[in-house]
C-alpha cells in the first residue's frame, strides 16, 4: 500500500475544526496544488470509514469528471490496494462504484438541479466548483439528508469542492469570503507550497504568471 505524505493545507482541508454537523469546505489552488487529489482521497476515505456512505462526485458536465477526478479516484484504490470486483465493483451504466462495505460512490453532472432531486447523500465532492451554479450549490446542499448510522462515531455531513482560482468574485467569493458561516471553509493552497512537484514545473508556472 502506498505511503502517502499529506501538505499542511491537505491535512487543513481534510480535517473538520468544528462541532457543526456539517462542514463546507473549498480547496482552492493552482495547477498541481493537490486539489483533486485531496477531493477523491477524501471521498475513499468516508467510505471506508463509515459502512454504507452514500456519496456523489459531481461536476459541471460528467466528462469533467471523467477526465479528472475518476482518474484520481481510481488511482487512490489502486494505491491503496483495492482488488475491483473483490473490494469495489464499478458499474458503467450507472456510473456508480459500490464498495464491499456498502457504501456508494455516484459520479454525476450536476448543472441541472432536477436531476438529483431524488437523491439522499451523507457527502457531496464537486470538481471546479466555481463552474457549478449558486443554484446547484444550494440543490445540493439539500441532497445531505442520507440516514446517519449508529456506528458512525463522529460522523459529519460534508460537501466539499476544489477549484482553480477565479478572477470574477462569484458565489464562492460571496458565500466563503465576504459572508461565510462558521462551518464554511476557505482552503488557499498555492502551487509553489507543494512539495511533490518537480522544480522545474514550479519554476515555469511562475515564469507564466
Amino acid at each position: 500500500m502506498t505511503e502517502y505524505k499529506l501538505l499542511p493545507k491537505q491535512r487543513e482541508f481534510l480535517q473538520i475544526p468544528h462541532n457543526n454537523e456539517l462542514d463546507v469546505a473549498m480547496y482552492q489552488g493552482g495547477f498541481g496544488s493537490g486539489k483533486t487529489f485531496s477531493g477523491s482521497l477524501l471521498s475513499i476515505m468516508g467510505c471506508r470509514k463509515y459502512p454504507g456512505l452514500r456519496v456523489l462526485i459531481g461536476a459541471k458536465e460528467y466528462e469533467l469528471l471523467k477526465n479528472t477526478t475518476m482518474v484520481s479516484f481510481f488511482e487512490h484504490l489502486d494505491n491503496m490496494n483495492y482488488i475491483k470486483d473483490k473490494d469495489y465493483t464499478y458499474n458503467k451504466n450507472d456510473k456508480k462504484v459500490t464498495f464491499s462495505n456498502g457504501s456508494e460512490v455516484l459520479f454525476k453532472g450536476v448543472e441541472d438541479p432536477e436531476k438529483f432531486k431524488s437523491l439522499n447523500l451523507h457527502w457531496i465532492e464537486l470538481e471546479e466548483a466555481s463552474q457549478i451554479s449558486d443554484a446547484s450549490f444550494k440543490a445540493l446542499l439539500g441532497r445531505l439528508r442520507g440516514t446517519i448510522r449508529s456506528d458512525w462515531k463522529g460522523f459529519r455531513y460534508r460537501l466539499f469542492g476544489h477549484t482553480n482560482p477565479q478572477a470574477n468574485k462569484g458565489w464562492i467569493y460571496k458565500r466563503f469570503v465576504e459572508n461565510p458561516k462558521e462551518n464554511y471553509r476557505l482552503i488557499i493552497a498555492p502551487t509553489a507550497q507543494n512539495i511533490h512537484l518537480p522544480q522545474h514545473f514550479v519554476e515555469s508556472l511562475k515564469e507564466e504568471y
